[in-house]
């Protein structure tokens, strides 16, 4: 305030001493120099010339004037012209040190010497450097207008953050329009201080905001044993929108080898965002003549999408794609990570909930890929349409006792699918398409429960299968040369089974009790169950599925061997299960437990003897009896045990294996 007040005195005398000397011509009284506070700070020393009318400040200087700031070692402040002066200085080791720091509103920039006049705004700066968006700015000498535009002379334009950059443009003349764009005149690119003209252009424009703009892709430089020198990701950007914005970038290397990418981001607030990246090279690796020459095409498409949660609450769309040449990884990509891994996978994923009834739906794209063999397996698509389980049977608002016919349940789920695996060479052949496999099976399985005379549960079950296939197998023998010919051919086809199961289980309890004793009971719970479970044989000529074969008419085979979902099963099946758990546990005294005085400690969590019994089987009927427990000590040690107990008679056939005979080991 004081150098404020002193700067207006001096005006006024002057003023005053003007008008006595000239009393015919009257000039047009001056404007205050200073119009406002100026804020100013020093570390080392401020010193105040009264007969020059100017301000030096040393060391950590500080000039603050409006929206201007200004930072340096040395500030020199002229009053009468309303400029100021500053610069770094020289340490100990003769390097300039704490050069000036213009900032002005989003403008900031450092310089080696800096001259602003405060009232026209214009100043004369030398040495330059500063941030762009996107890129760092170099200039010998830079004019500042009262626009905030800076005109630049023998400038540099880089994305490289050192003081003296690998690379750049290198700029004849240039304008920087803050928060818009740099508009350059003749420009060429410049490696390791070395001008390649011919990389050079008329003009030049790069954005310069920290908003989407389209401008210019710097492109880096380097050197591979493989592929040679090489230009990186130079290109073209363009800002398309807040939503959505696009890349093109290109690779060229001395030894032939060209790339091609496209880039392109999208966002929406609350609904979803991604990604694409598609990628195209033309590899050239080595030279010709040497062993590991080679020269290929090479493609490679990148998708990530995502969903936003509160863009719609019942479905659910994403993708994460990872498609292209097996060797793509390994020669044209620059991710180390990538180059490690022998296998790539996408999945694209769909999903969708039907409020208020029991349906969803969902359909899935899956992709794998092995760099190693070439594979690709496609699934593509599959779908899945499921019905959660329902009680059709069940009488609404029933206020007495439930019937046993409402608690039969029934759920339905059908799934699609369309698979293939093949090389990636051949993947877009037209053989391709005849090598996929497809199909629709449907699945229906109804089951209920019931108490049995109070104590036994009842849970029988029906489930059944259908397979919808379009082509089949046949087999037979060519009579000219006899050998056997396997035929695919076309036509729908309804291929079912079923089976039916029935379970029976109940639960015993015993107790014993322990009287004055630190040991207060043993309970021993067992729960038996039995399990009866048919299937018919679909094998059997009624049904069609299996036919014999040409070359063995004691064999069959299936003509719906090649099927995505299988065949139904050969051989009839009633099998008989018989299962009982048993679960020990002790209650013992307990100083720690103050409500009951008691703590309960599980001997044997369980301990399980199974075996089923095949009613339709000619022979060896009884399976193997397995004999599996599990228990814990000291809460810490878990112990797992099992055994299997063979009811045959084991003995060595004529081949020397080991066979079972229709005999009991025990008889």
């Amino acid at each position: 305030m004081f150098f404020q007040n002193y700067a207006q005195n001096i005006d006024s005398i002057n003023d005053t001493i003007k008008t006595e000397q000239d009393s015919i011509i009257r000039k047009k009284k001056k404007e205050p120099r200073i119009d406002d506070l100026i804020d100013y700070s020093a570390s080392d020393s401020i010193i105040f010339l009264r007969s020059a009318n100017k301000l030096y400040l040393y060391k950590n200087a500080q000039i603050s004037y409006k929206d201007v700031e200004l930072k340096a070692d040395y500030i020199e402040l002229d009053l009468e012209k309303n400029e100021v002066y500053a610069t770094g200085i020289l340490d100990s080791l003769k390097k300039i040190i704490g050069k000036p720091i213009f900032k002005q509103g989003s403008e900031e920039f450092e310089s080696e010497k800096i001259i602003y006049n405060f009232k026209t705004e214009k100043g004369l700066i030398k040495g330059v450097f500063s941030k762009q968006s996107g890129g760092y700015l170099h200039s010998e000498t830079t004019k500042k207008l009262p626009t905030n535009e800076i005109c630049v002379k023998n400038g540099k334009y880089t994305t490289c953050n050192l003081e003296h950059p690998h690379f750049y443009i290198a700029l004849t003349k240039a304008k920087v329009i803050p928060d818009d764009k740099i508009v350059s005149g003749p420009a060429y690119l410049v490696i390791e201080d070395i001008p390649l003209y011919v990389v050079g252009i008329p003009f030049g424009f790069f954005p310069n905001t920290k908003s989407r703009k389209s401008g210019v892709l710097i492109p880096t430089y380097g050197e591979e044993k493989r592929r040679g020198f090489y230009l990186r990701n130079g290109g073209w950007y363009f800002g398309i929108s807040d939503y959505f914005d696009l890349s093109i970038r290109g690779d060229i290397y001395s030894k032939g080898t060209w790339q091609a990418n496209v880039r392109s981001r999208y966002k929406k607030r609350y609904k979803f965002s991604g990604n694409v990246d598609v990628s195209y090279s033309d590899l050239v690796v080595s030279e010709p003549g040497l062993s590991d020459y080679m020269k290929t095409k090479q493609y490679k498409v990148l998708w990530r999408h995502s969903q936003d949660p509160k863009a719609s609450p019942n479905s659910n769309f994403s993708a994460n794609v990872n498609l292209g040449s097996s060797s793509y990884d390994k020669y044209s990509s620059n991710n180390n990570a990538a180059y490690l891994k022998n296998t790539t996978q996408s999945s694209v994923h769909y999903d969708k909930t039907f409020p208020g009834t029991p349906f969803n739906f969902s359909a899935n794209f899956n992709h794998s890929q092995n760099s190693i063999d070439s594979i690709v397996n496609l699934t593509l698509p599959e779908m899945t349409f499921n019905m959660k389980r329902i009680f059709p049977f069940k009488v609404k608002n029933n206020a007495g006792k439930t019937k046993w016919f409402e608690k039969i349940g029934i759920s339905y789920s059908s799934n699609l699918k369309n698979t293939v695996s093949v090389k990636d060479t051949s993947l877009f052949s037209h053989k391709t398409l005849d090598e996929f496999k497809y199909g629709i099976v449907h699945k229906v399985p109804v089951s209920t429960s019931f108490k049995l005379l109070k104590y036994f549960t009842v849970s029988p079950s029906l489930n059944y299968t259908e397979r919808w296939y379009f082509t089949y197998l046949n087999k037979y023998i060519n009579e000219a040369d006899t050998t056997l010919v396997t035929d695919t051919l076309n036509g729908f086809n309804r291929v079912f089974d079923y089976s039916y199961n029935a379970a029976l289980n109940t639960q015993i309890y015993g107790m014993y009790q322990f009287k004055k004793s630190f040991v207060k009971a043993i309970r021993h719970r067992i729960t038996p169950s039995v399990t009866l479970s048919y299937r018919p044989d679909f094998s059997n000529e009624k049904w069609g599925y299996y036919k014999k074969d040409p070359l063995d008419s004691t064999k069959t085979y299936s003509v719906y061997s090649n099927g995505i979902y299988s065949a139904p099963g050969s051989g009839k099946s009633g099998l008989v299960n018989f299962n009982v758990a048993n679960n020990i546990e002790m209650k013992i005294k307990s100083k720690k437990d103050t409500v009951t005085g008691t703590k309960k400690i599980v001997l044997i969590e369980n301990l399980s003897f199974s075996t089923s019994y095949n009613m339709l089987a000619d022979s060896l009927r009884w399976s193997k009896i397995r004999i599996s427990g599990r228990t814990k000590l000291f809460k810490r040690l878990d112990i797992n045990y099992s055994a299997n107990l063979d009811p045959y008679i084991l003995k060595s056939d004529s081949t020397g294996n080991m066979v079972n005979y229709n005999r009991f080991e025990w008889t």
